[in-house]
């Protein structure tokens, strides 16, 4: 197959020109006429930027003109692409010579030399440099279309086919090939000029497919004419086909789609080993970009997944801290329900002397009705009756102590049953499930409610020596915080047995409030310090514990920011818990 013969290019002439030229020259001039002097050629040049050659003709006649022009249009219009063939006589040579360099003549001849062999040369001579700038100028263009593509698709969340068509595309016109884009099982899906989408191309991927082995090479560069896939894609594309590149677009041990990029005798004459270089970066970007991309998403699900645990473990967690709440409930029920039934009790023994003055009370009310019946009456004797009884009913029931009496038994009552709604409330509050949501709260005001509900196995017992502020303020779950104190004081009481001190302190420690709860027991052993924390870990008896009270302690404090530690006391022997927790 031939290759297409060289044409001439289009050109255009400034001056006239000294012997008639042949009709090969003529019929690619751009205007009728040579270009003369003044505003209708600047506007001309205006109008064909993209002009490959300019011949001029200067003679001592137009030299000024000229030197006007040809100055216009490397300074005012800055076209540097243009390249100018300048025919001078001899007095003109000098002149051009000296701005040879600041108006880029190309080519500086004497007006003797001018011949239509000679002009046709320069022009093709001078239009193949002009198209090696353009192309090195389309090359730079490409390249930076194609670093500009792979920033922008490397911010995006996937690498898809739509991808691998915009870089075959890119590619395909850096080269200036030919490029056909293939899925993983040899499909096309593409082709670059769209034009050879319809194509039979069967027979050149069957060709090129046939025995390959890749491997792990980046690309493949394929520089014999007589493979078979060169000899088809000539025979589609009616035109020689001398080499091709194989790029596979991989993502780990995975091909995703291939690009085939076909190459002429003069592209590949083109090809440098810049451009082969620039080729296998591309590819491993890609194969970089999808891999990652495949990760971010394997990374996705699994943290996906991880946040499903953590809710699961929070949610556990959360029935674990309830589940030790109500283990404390149990071990308080026998004390509790004696804190409850003592003022029950006080309250009921009081009805009966209630009971006994509300009669007396009733019948001097029913005596005193009857002996104002009678002043309306006017009945003397019955009067003076009823007077002699009434006093005789106050004297037998002591009015006076009653009346003292009652007001005192009420008292008495209401203060019993308030401190029954007491322990009813706070056992609620402290079995109540606890919520996520945090707020302000007192930590003494915790502290002190945490007593309250201990106060039946304190009292008698344990003898509190309190440090406690006015007021300690700090963020969280005033519910969770009394479970921490619960725990804590709990555990001390069973450690000291009969008799003990517990001391308690509360302040302030730079930006922490600082809890220290110490007691005069036999302190924890050396041997399970590391463990107390520890979920299920207890030294008591089965039955007797369920090694969540520590766990839960620190966990709790955990969750708001805190650190929980087993110190030593400075006086008492026993152990000592410090607690700090991040005041508002």
């Amino acid at each position: 197959m031939s290759e297409t013969p060289v044409a001439m290019p289009e050109w255009a002439l400034m001056g006239q020109a000294p012997l008639d030229m042949q009709s090969e020259l003529r019929t690619h001039l751009l205007t009728p006429e040579p270009l003369g002097p003044g505003k209708p050629s600047q506007k001309w040049f205006k109008k064909h930027p993209d002009l490959a050659v300019l011949v001029i003709v200067a003679t001592s006649d137009n030299q000024e003109w000229i030197c006007e022009l040809v100055s216009f249009i490397r300074e005012r219009l800055q076209n540097t692409q243009l390249r100018i063939i300048c025919f001078a006589e001899e007095t003109c040579i000098e002149v051009f010579t000296e701005h040879l360099h600041t108006w880029h003549i190309h080519r500086l001849q004497t007006l003797q030399e001018w011949s239509d062999t000679l002009v046709r040369n320069l022009l093709l001579c001078e239009n193949e440099a002009y198209e090696a700038i353009g192309g090195q100028k389309r090359r730079r263009e490409s390249e930076l279309a194609l670093l500009t593509w792979l920033a922008r698709t490397g911010r995006e969340d996937s690498l898809d086919m739509k991808h691998l068509r915009e870089v075959s595309e890119l590619l395909s016109s850096l080269l200036s090939a030919r490029g056909l884009l293939l899925d993983p099982s040899h499909a096309l899906m593409g082709a670059s000029p769209a034009s050879l989408q319809g194509d039979d191309w069967h027979q050149v991927i069957g060709a090129q497919f046939a025995g390959l082995e890749l491997g792990q090479q980046p690309i493949r560069v394929q520089l014999d004419a007589a493979l078979p896939v060169h000899v088809e894609a000539s025979s589609v594309l009616e035109c020689t086909v001398s080499g091709s590149i194989l790029i596979p677009f991989r993502c780990y041990d995975e091909v995703r789609g291939y690009l085939l990029l076909l190459l002429t005798p003069d592209q590949l004459a083109d090809l440098d080993v810049g451009t082969v270089n620039l080729l296998e970066k591309t590819a491993d970007q890609l194969r970089v970009l999808a891999e990652r991309r495949q990760s971010e998403q394997s990374l996705k699900v699994q943290y996906d997944r991880l946040q499903d645990t953590l809710k699961q473990l929070y949610s556990t967690q959360e029935q674990l801290f309830h589940a030790e709440k109500l283990s404390s409930l149990g071990q308080l029920a026998a004390g509790i329900a004696h804190e409850i039934n003592n003022p029950v009790s006080y309250v009921l023994s009081n009805f009966e002397p209630l009971d006994e003055y509300i009669s007396g009370m009733s019948e001097l009310i029913r005596l005193h009705d009857q002996f104002a019946q009678t002043l309306d009456a006017g009945d003397e004797q019955l009067r003076h009756q009823l007077r002699t009884t009434i006093q005789d009913r106050e004297q037998s029931i002591d009015l006076e102590f009653v009346l003292e009496d009652v007001f005192s038994l009420v008292a008495d009552s209401r203060n019993g049953l308030s401190r029954v709604c007491e322990i009813v409330k706070n056992l609620k509050n402290f079995a109540h499930k606890d919520q996520l949501e945090s707020g302000q709260f007192d930590l003494v005001t915790c502290y002190q409610d945490s007593v309250g509900i201990l106060r039946h196995q304190i009292e008698g017992r344990v003898e509190l020596q309190e440090c406690l502020p006015a007021k300690a303020i700090l963020d969280g779950n005033a519910g969770m915080i009394g479970q921490v104190f619960i725990n804590l004081i709990q555990n001390s009481i069973h450690a000291m047995g009969e008799r003990g001190v517990l001391s308690a302190e509360i302040y302030a420690d730079g930006s922490d409030w600082v809890v220290r709860l110490c007691d005069s027991g036999p302190g924890i052993p050396e041997d399970v310090r590391t463990k107390i924390f520890d979920p299920f870990f207890t030294t008591k008896p089965v039955g007797q514990g369920t090694g969540l009270g520590l766990s839960t302690v620190y966990s709790i404090v955990e969750r708001h920011g805190g650190k929980v530690s087993l110190g030593a006391s400075d006086e008492l022997s026993g152990a000592c818990f410090e607690i700090r927790l991040p005041a508002t």
